[in-house]
């Protein structure tokens, strides 16, 4: 399966009143197309930092990240936006769909930043809102839907560029468990299917327990917990 995201000794340091904070410290890691892998970890761990820099959102203080073969950090501005927009989805513990839109305009959000190679967008939009059962939502604005429902809507949001990378930080957290369990069954379904690399943050064990990877972080260092598709790069 070809690499999708390769981490090379990846470290990040922020300062706090002069000091150095090492939130990651020398992360190795390589997910190729079609792997699934849960990070766990207390929180302020650097989980969240960790996806942030995978997705090209943050820049690590050391160390060399790889997307799809590119480092990222040497693309210009412009078509740094143009490549996360393009191969990286995104999925947040808060939907972040917007109020004013319709379940079917948010899902075209990414669709309408020029980047997009998707030739009948609005199709792709109504064919995973049927995936996920929201077929009869397509009009409906966000304060008419579940907290379930608004996070499938996040999660078609997510796919309508078909990415390469799909990032979740703790989709499942505000839900109830049935609603969290199939969210989480959504995410490792649709990543399956579209042989997607899947990075989901999580606390659940119950979530964490049905990805064939995890990986844990503590205090900025990387275990791998379980790693039947993943591995530490080299």
């Amino acid at each position: 399966m070809p690499i999708v995201l390769q981490m090379h000794g990846v470290s990040r340091t922020f300062q706090s009143g002069g000091e150095p904070i090492n939130i990651l410290k020398n992360v190795s890691l390589r997910v190729s197309s079609g792997d699934a892998l849960a990070i766990r970890g207390p929180s302020g761990c650097g989980k969240t930092t960790l996806l942030h820099i995978a997705g090209t959102l943050d820049k690590p203080t050391s160390g060399i990240v790889e997307i799809l073969g590119e480092n990222p950090w040497t693309l210009t501005s412009d078509r740094l936006a143009s490549f996360r927009n393009q191969y990286i989805g995104f999925i947040f513990q808060e939907h972040q769909l917007l109020p004013q839109c319709s379940v079917l305009e948010n899902v075209l959000l990414p669709t309408l930043a020029g980047f997009t190679t998707e030739e009948h967008p609005r199709q792709r939009a109504m064919e995973l809102l049927t995936r996920v059962g929201l077929q009869h939502r397509l009009s409906h604005r966000p304060s008419r839907l579940s907290g379930g429902e608004r996070q499938r809507v996040a999660v078609c949001r997510a796919l309508i560029n078909r990415p390469s990378l799909l990032l979740a930080d703790e989709p499942t957290g505000n839900l109830d468990p049935t609603t969290a369990a199939a969210i989480g069954q959504l995410l490792l379904e649709v990543a399956a299917e579209q042989q997607t690399a899947l990075l989901c943050v999580t606390h659940s064990d119950e979530l964490a327990g049905k990805f064939p990877g995890t990986v844990t972080l503590d205090n900025g260092n990387m275990t791998f917990s379980s790693a039947a598709a993943v591995q530490p790069a080299t």
